[in-house]
């Protein structure tokens, strides 16, 4: 693959994972608050959790939203401000501006969230660490299967 085939891969891959993220961030009631709630509430159902463990958890999620929100506000306002500078002409450099911005702050919450984690499976017991794992991978599993099965629908739909 060329260095500009790679470059071009790059550039779309940071601008669609902006562009999910920010879509993520808009969609109305999937806000960080809400969205910490529901989690606390499915994590002390699966994991059985302790008060004491669901009010340190609470204390970790409260800590991160305040990272969370400004950067997911940023991302937002970064794909604004792209949308309106949309006039039928392409500018390489903006382009390459907009996603290495948007890469970065992808990056951001990504990071965020890998703390927010690390700082939640401190609090936990070995086996709730264990039962998680194993939730974690059923959920990806799942997706996995969703994913593969919706791309063969596509295929099917554009034969």
């Amino acid at each position: 693959m060329s260095r500009k085939s790679i470059i071009l891969v790059a550039i779309l891959m940071a601008v669609a994972a902006g562009l999910a993220t920010s879509a993520f961030a808009q969609h109305t009631g999937m806000g960080f608050g809400r969205h910490k709630g529901w989690m606390l509430k499915r994590m002390t159902k699966q994991l059985n959790l302790t008060e004491a463990q669901q009010t340190q958890i609470k204390g970790i999620m409260a800590g991160e939203e305040t990272k969370i929100k400004p950067l997911m506000q940023q991302l937002r306002q970064n794909e604004q401000a792209e949308q309106a500078n949309i006039n039928g002409t392409f500018d390489e450099n903006q382009a390459r501006a907009f996603a290495g911005k948007q890469a970065q702050l992808t990056a951001d919450l990504i990071v965020e969230k890998e703390r927010m984690r690390s700082q939640v499976y401190a609090v936990l017991t070995p086996e709730q660490r264990q039962k998680a794992q194993q939730l974690m991978q059923e959920r990806q599993q799942h997706r996995q299967e969703r994913m593969k099965k919706h791309a063969e629908q596509t295929q099917q739909t554009n034969k």
